[in-house]
C-alpha cells in the first residue's frame, strides 16, 4: 500500500506540474472519489481558458502517467464562479 500511495504522490505531482506550466491561474483540490479512480481533483479555471483544452490537457497528462505508474487520477474542470 505504501508503494502505491508513493506512486499516486510522484504521479500527481508530474501532472500538476506539467499543468500549471502550462495554464495560470489554475486552482485545484483533491475530491471524494467518484468510482474506481485512484485520485480525483477538481479544478477550477479562469473563464478566459478555455475549458476543452484545459480539460483534453489534463487527461492527456494523466494518461501518460496512468500508463507509468499505473495509477488512474480524474480530473474534474470547471470555470470559477463569477
Amino acid at each position: 500500500m505504501e508503494q502505491h500511495n508513493t506512486k499516486l504522490a510522484e504521479a500527481v505531482t508530474k501532472v500538476m506540474n506539467s499543468i500549471y506550466n502550462q495554464y495560470q491561474g489554475l486552482q485545484v483540490k483533491p475530491i471524494h472519489k467518484y468510482e474506481d479512480e485512484d485520485f480525483t481533483v477538481e479544478v477550477t479555471i479562469p473563464v478566459h481558458l478555455p475549458i476543452n483544452k484545459v480539460e483534453q490537457s489534463f487527461h492527456k497528462e494523466c494518461i501518460k502517467v496512468e500508463d507509468e505508474y499505473d495509477v488512474f487520477i480524474l480530473p474534474r474542470v470547471f470555470y470559477e464562479k463569477q
